[in-house]
């Protein structure tokens, strides 16, 4: 198996390998979404380790895009010409990859933009996250018990600052049309995208770029979830206070702690 880690060695692998590789034409849909595809072991060379590896490189440097209502992970090519994708669930499901143009494309193209210009080190390993930080058994109960007094009739809305993989939509905490991820990591908003596609908004930057810019109006989030390895100074943290009308959420690995900011708490639609 590839290691747990994907770097740019990695994608220089699959330039040179899909290069390389007898891609068949999908006769099912030569007229409706014409495309070519490799799969593992019929095609001459290509290994489920080999399709693996290219699905987890595909999500770590693509970006969304439309296939009219759905949403996937698409890598495009250096000169611009091909993209490719898969239709795995989870990475190690996956048995194929597709290629197709870049000059096809089908729908509204109003994907989100995860490109943040910013090299993370949790790029490398976004597409184990989920894997290596599993939810443990009972997890999601208690931090809904945790979290109830801050809670009104309706799902919140989040602002998630650090929002990684989206481990607070995983844990059921709100729904994605509520669910307002930033992130400076393209490759773990890609996996949050690919799990949680109708998430409501996406922002690909630093936090305090962001604050800086006057993006967020005070109370406009029910809440404010903050990853606790996110580094704020008192006047920023000032700022993400008054972005929360009810709390701020702080997570420190598996800890959460609630720190209201108003004793407001009823329905809001």
């Amino acid at each position: 198996m590839t290691e747990s880690r994907i770097t740019t060695k990695d994608l220089d692998w699959w330039l040179d390998f899909a290069a390389t590789c007898q891609w068949t034409f999908a006769k099912t849909y030569a007229q409706t979404a014409p495309h070519d595809y490799v799969v593992q072991w019929r095609t001459p060379g290509v290994t489920h380790d080999d399709i693996v590896r290219a699905a987890r490189v595909i999500c770590t440097f693509g970006t969304p895009g439309k296939y009219y209502s759905l949403t996937k992970i698409y890598l495009v090519s250096p000169d611009g010409r091909m993209r490719w994708w898969t239709e795995d669930r989870n990475f190690t499901d996956a048995t194929l990859v597709n290629r197709a143009t870049t000059e096809l494309s089908y729908g509204i193209q109003n994907a989100p933009s995860t490109v943040s210009g910013i090299d993370s080190a949790y790029d490398e390993v976004a597409t184990v996250w989920d894997i290596e930080h599993p939810i443990a058994e009972g997890e999601a109960d208690h931090v809904k018990h945790l979290l109830e007094s801050v809670r009104g009739k309706y799902p919140p809305h989040v602002l998630d600052i650090g929002c990684g993989t989206g481990r607070v939509l995983d844990l059921g905490l709100t729904s994605p049309d509520r669910h307002a991820a930033i992130d400076s990591s393209r490759a773990m908003l890609n996996v949050l995208v690919r799990k949680h596609p109708k998430v409501a908004a996406v922002y690909p930057a630093d936090i305090r770029k962001l604050l800086g810019e006057g993006t967020f109006t005070q109370g406009q989030f029910d809440w404010v979830v903050l990853d606790g390895g996110v580094e704020l100074d008192g006047a920023q943290r000032a700022q993400v206070a008054q972005i929360a009308r009810l709390a701020v959420i702080t997570v420190n690995g598996g800890e959460w702690a609630v720190n209201r900011t108003s004793e407001e708490a009823g329905p809001r639609a």
